[in-house]
């Protein structure tokens, strides 16, 4: 298995194997996230004040965001308010999604200890796809 493989389309997804399962570098979705959120703080919406909280927040003074309430970071109400704006999902279609699968999968089984259900249950998996890509390979099914 290669270190890292590309699920393609319509959002690339690559896929590292890590101790412990899987890191997934979504650099595509990512982008598209900051966006969506420059999109929202560069409205032109007479209603809505992201930008103007924004410019608020860096234009404080240290004493001024020292009298914030206890525990909260001072751009905290407007990183929710622009997650409430960002894209959250994108679509896998079809194979991808199981080549995603093919890519995670392995990667978690090592992870797991030994005689988890899961370790059988992928194994199976593996050795049906075998035997169904060497059945199309021959020609299909012997008659």
């Amino acid at each position: 298995m290669p270190d890292e493989k590309t699920i393609s389309a319509p959002i690339p997804v690559r896929v590292r194997a890590i101790p412990g399962g899987s890191r997934l570098t979504l650099d595509a979705f990512a982008q598209t996230v900051i966006v969506d959120v420059l999109t929202a703080l560069l409205s032109t919406d007479p209603d809505d004040d992201l930008y103007e909280r924004l410019v608020a927040l860096a234009d404080m003074e240290p004493g001024e965001q020292a009298l914030r309430p206890e525990h909260r970071m001072q751009y905290e109400e407007l990183v929710a308010d622009l997650a409430e704006r960002a894209s959250k999902w994108t679509p896998l279609y079809g194979q991808r999604g199981l080549d995603l699968v093919e890519q995670l999968a392995p990667n978690a089984v090592r992870s797991l200890p030994a005689g988890h259900w899961a370790a059988g249950a992928w194994q199976a998996w593996e050795s049906a796809k075998a035997a169904a890509e060497a059945d199309a390979v021959n020609g299909g099914a012997a008659a």
